[in-house]
């Protein structure tokens, strides 16, 4: 496989196949970082469409190749979050509709998948969305401590505490502090 920088450097000079193979190797990336902000599917891509489109066409002022990652990444949340800011009402609402689920097959395995799936949701959504985004970063994406520190410009010690911090709120959730905490309010 090419070097990504000498991959970056053809697509600086719109070679279309090199900035695919770019966007090939971070595609599942791209996507988990867009769902830490975005709950509709449409939304998730259309962030990573308008990523893609705006780095294809401004790849050239970046100036150090390494960085490429870092690059996309900030693109993407920049994008993440304008979609969910311009469509802040549409999501809520479909957040309403996504939460009354009426339909259930009777095929038991299916139920237990709708059942794991709410339950994953519920746990993250006693997160915030710091943590959210750290989170994914490091253990579904793999990134370092420092690079996600680089990508969202914040300190090491930021990202460690917030890491720390959404462990904390999964581990009470699972010894059912949320539910009791919901409880006494």
């Amino acid at each position: 496989m090419e070097e990504l920088e000498e991959l970056v450097y053809k697509a600086q000079n719109k070679d279309m196949d090199s900035f695919e193979k770019l966007i090939q190797n971070i595609r599942s990336d791209l996507y988990r970082i867009a769902q830490t902000r975005l709950d509709d599917i449409e939304d998730i891509n259309d962030s990573i469409q308008n990523t893609l489109l705006i780095a294809y066409k401004s790849i050239k002022k970046l100036e150090e190749p390494q960085y490429f990652k870092t690059w996309i990444i900030r693109i993407l949340i920049n994008e993440c979050n304008n979609i969910y800011i311009n469509n802040k009402k549409r999501l809520k609402l479909f957040q309403k509709l996504k939460n009354n689920k009426n339909v259930f097959q009777d095929d038991a395995s299916d139920i237990h998948k709708i059942e794991n799936k709410i339950e994953l949701e519920k746990i993250y959504k006693t997160l915030s969305y710091e943590e959210k985004i750290c989170i994914t970063l490091f253990y579904n994406s793999k990134y370092t401590i420092k690079e996600i520190s680089e990508i969202l410009n914040t300190s090491s010690n930021t990202i460690k505490s917030r890491i720390m911090r959404a462990k904390q709120k999964i581990r009470k959730y699972y010894d059912g502090g949320v539910e009791n905490e919901t409880a006494k309010k």
